[in-house]
């Protein structure tokens, strides 16, 4: 989910790990992935349940009635770009790094490229939002320049983190007007986007109950709307906002309030939902993910529908901590998942072709390049801290041209698409 590991405090390690400040965070090293590998006796129960939930959201997927639309283009998460880790100068290691991964999504089929820029960091009351706009504007350029979309996600900075954007967002609920001083500042930051980025899409609202416990407020879905009605209202008519299309949505697993809320806004492009688990507890996702594109569809029939961040969510129905279990995550680096991930990425795509959802964002494309064969000697890796050597497992590898079995499911997906 959009940094689930922030929400448990989790992703923030992997933040101080790039930083150069990895105390108290560990990771394995990586093994050599072989295609086909056995799964282990300790994950049996767990691929099972995973499989058969698959399966039904397989047979829902293709009894869906109409026609077929075009595939959605499909947009990893290039997630060393985030706004957390500052910006990159043309030119530097890292600006090279981020130019190969642009590169291996490309010799992927990739359509687009989603990248997530996080409140407050455009903010200048926090710091000169400056080299963050041209970095982005740069890559942006960088992006097109392969023939790619742009998807910009807008996000919220952990609390928890010991830095000015952290602490700058943990005062925000000591304020006399928290909400109205967040939605304010969040405003401003969408216009800086907007002005001098200039996405292909703009999400500005994607998982509104991880804000609230971020902000340690409450924003109801009404509250919402009419921050997007003055949002959209604002704007100096259609050049107000470049050629970008604007989106709100919500986490599959959060209230069923906000979508149907935000498909009723005027001027609003797309809704954006985020889609991880198949089932937690007795409830099932997949049914909800269709019925909530049914109603936004009912609400508005030319809305767009976007999923900007989606990946299987290695996670028993019944184990504990729901949708926020960062042990879950750390399940995705074994290779043995490959066949699984390769199904549930056909998933959102047919998905896609029966709904007409226009882009479907993978979040952990790391794993197109890089897997880590299960060693029952190893702990399991501790994510998000084990991010940081995949990333650099699968830049290594961009080089050579390696590719995983989910990475060759993802680039026949693309290459049908394109036939």
């Amino acid at each position: 989910m959009n940094t689930p590991s922030l929400r448990s405090g989790g992703r923030l390690c992997l933040l101080f790990i790039l930083l150069g400040a990895a105390a108290g965070c560990s990771w394995v090293k990586p093994r050599p992935q072989g295609p086909g590998a056995e799964v282990p006796p300790r994950f049996r129960q767990l691929y099972s349940e995973l499989d058969l939930e698959l399966a039904g959201a397989e047979k829902s997927a293709r009894a869906l009635k109409g026609p077929r639309h075009a595939c959605p283009a499909m947009a990893p998460a290039l997630f060393p770009a985030s706004s957390y880790f500052g910006p990159a100068e043309p030119g530097t290691p890292r600006w090279k790094e981020l130019m190969t991964e642009l590169d291996g999504f490309q010799a992927l089929g990739a359509g687009a490229v989603s990248i997530m820029i996080s409140f407050p960091n455009l903010t200048p009351e926090v710091k000169d939002p400056e080299p963050l706009l041209k970095f982005y504007a740069a890559l942006a350029a960088e992006v097109r320049a392969r023939g790619m979309k742009l998807l910009v996600e807008h996000f919220v900075y952990p609390p928890s983190a010991p830095t000015k954007e952290g602490r700058f967002v943990a005062a925000i609920k000591t304020l006399p007007d928290p909400a109205g001083t967040f939605l304010d500042l969040k405003k401003k930051e969408i216009l800086l986007i907007l002005s001098r980025i200039k996405p292909d899409y703009l999400s500005v609202i994607t998982e509104p109950e991880t804000y609230d416990r971020f902000l340690g407020i409450s924003i109801p879905a009404e509250d919402h709307v009419r921050w997007l009605n003055g949002l959209i209202g604002g704007l100096p008519g259609a050049g107000g906002r470049g050629g970008t299309k604007l989106g709100a949505g919500a986490g599959v697993w959060e209230s069923g309030l906000y979508v149907p809320a935000f498909a009723k806004v005027d001027g609003l492009d797309y809704i954006d939902i985020h889609f991880y688990p198949l089932k937690l507890g007795s409830e099932e996702l997949f049914p909800k993910f269709l019925d909530l594109i049914a109603q936004v569809k009912a609400a508005d029939p030319a809305k767009e529908l976007v999923v900007s961040e989606t990946w299987l969510y290695k996670h028993g129905a019944d184990e504990p901590k729901g949708a926020f279990d960062t042990e879950a995550y750390g399940r995705n680096a074994y290779d043995f998942w490959a066949p699984l991930d390769a199904r549930f990425l056909e998933l959102m795509n047919l998905a896609g072709e029966k709904n007409g959802i226009s882009l479907v964002a993978p979040y952990f494309p790391q794993f197109f390049f890089s897997a880590r064969k299960f060693d029952p000697a190893l702990p399991q890796p501790t994510w998000p801290a084990s991010m940081a050597e995949e990333w650099r497992n699968a830049k290594e590898l961009l080089g050579g041209g390696a590719v995983t079995p989910a990475g060759k499911a993802f680039k026949e997906i693309n290459r049908r698409c394109k036939d």
